[in-house]
């Protein structure tokens, strides 16, 4: 799993000039130019929200995609982008504890591809009632996760990120649960159950859901030392004034105002948005992630569908280095939920992020 690379320390050269006064010219010289650069880069501030109409690419963060466990489908979505893709999201069946445990289909399907693998795991059964986060902070199910490891192991799959219990903040999220500390109890036996198995390298992805919600994850966070990567789900989809649904007529003018609302209001702003979690991520040393985004036709109104000015906030959030965007995965899927496809449902927009995300 790809870190945040830190600053190298200098090295010293043995046949350097005696004269210190001339490095110390020459350190200044260097560290104005680098000033004058990012000021020029940046615009002149720190805003991680360029105007609409020059955007920024998107950094060295990670590139990734979710279009369900099917590696052809991944062939097609790069051939679409113009460059490969770094690595593949990808979600287990749950119904069982057996699925969770050995997702041979899942498994077999990244198994020898030039991706890495970052996978959504359940932390509870959506077929069986019975099973519970207090059963789990209790250690009953550490088994399933120690068979599950020593799977991802075998099949040479020991880099993997683990998104463990992903948007559990979320009401109606089947690992849902209002003590925190049963959550947590829970999440490090499973962590500390899969990094038992010899041979692995895994690292786990603390991933709630964007915006505020029923569950302030905040309390749920389980520790440093189990966590590698705070993750953040940011479709874009908000509920505040003046923002989404839209109204009747709308036109080009007033779509654009009410998703520059959205995306203050709810997106990048708002108690739990993305500088929160930005500045959350930084407090605890850990890199950000963003392993599902994108655009979202919702029955309910409440996304922005056709949104080019999303994409392109999204994409000067992740290329703004006090971010530490480790990877992004565009979620370029549609189900009973809405519709997200940049290739099938908004071919302007895609065009837009193809501007962003392609070739370099």
């Amino acid at each position: 799993m790809i870190g945040v690379e830190g600053i190298q320390p200098p090295v010293t050269d043995p046949n350097r000039s005696r004269r210190p006064w001339f490095w110390v010219v020459v350190g200044v010289v260097v560290v104005l130019a680098a000033t004058v650069a990012l000021v020029v880069l940046h615009g002149g501030g720190s805003s991680t929200t360029p105007r609409a109409d020059s955007p920024r690419t998107a950094g060295t963060a990670e590139v990734g995609v979710f279009v369900g466990t099917d590696p052809a489908a991944v062939t097609a979505y790069e051939a679409w982008l113009g460059r490969d893709v770094d690595l593949v999201v990808d979600f287990s069946s749950r119904q069982t504890w057996a699925e969770i445990a050995a997702p041979a289909e899942m498994i077999a399907a990244w198994k020898g591809r030039p991706y890495r693998q970052v996978y959504s795991v359940g932390l509870l059964p959506e077929g069986d009632p019975s099973a519970t986060i207090d059963r789990g902070a209790a250690g009953e199910y550490d088994v399933h996760y120690r068979e599950l490891a020593a799977g991802l192991v075998a099949a040479g799959q020991s880099n993997a990120t683990i998104r463990l219990g992903w948007e559990f903040n979320l009401d109606g999220s089947r690992w849902q649960t209002d003590d925190p500390e049963a959550f947590i109890t829970y999440w490090r036996r499973v962590v500390a159950a899969m990094r038992a198995q010899p041979g692995q390298n895994f690292r786990f992805d603390w991933n709630p859901n964007n915006g505020k919600a029923r569950y302030d994850a905040v309390n749920y966070y389980p520790g440093d030392d189990v966590v590698d990567y705070v993750g953040v789900d940011a479709y874009d989809v908000a509920y505040t004034t003046k923002t989404y649904p839209y109204p009747k007529n709308c036109d080009r003018s007033c779509r654009l105002e009410r998703q520059k609302n959205a995306w203050h209001q709810s997106i990048l702003g708002g108690s739990r948005g993305l500088r929160f979690w930005s500045r959350f991520a930084a407090g605890h040393g850990k890199p950000l992630t963003l392993p599902e985004w994108g655009l979202w036709e919702r029955e309910d109104g409440h996304g922005g569908g056709e949104n080019a000015y999303y994409l392109q906030q999204m994409a000067a959030f992740i290329a703004d280095p006090q971010n530490s965007v480790a990877y992004q995965s565009y979620f370029e899927f549609d189900g009973p939920d809405g519709k997200h496809r940049l290739m099938v449902d908004y071919p302007a927009s895609g065009d837009v992020f193809r501007s962003l995300f392609g070739p370099k």
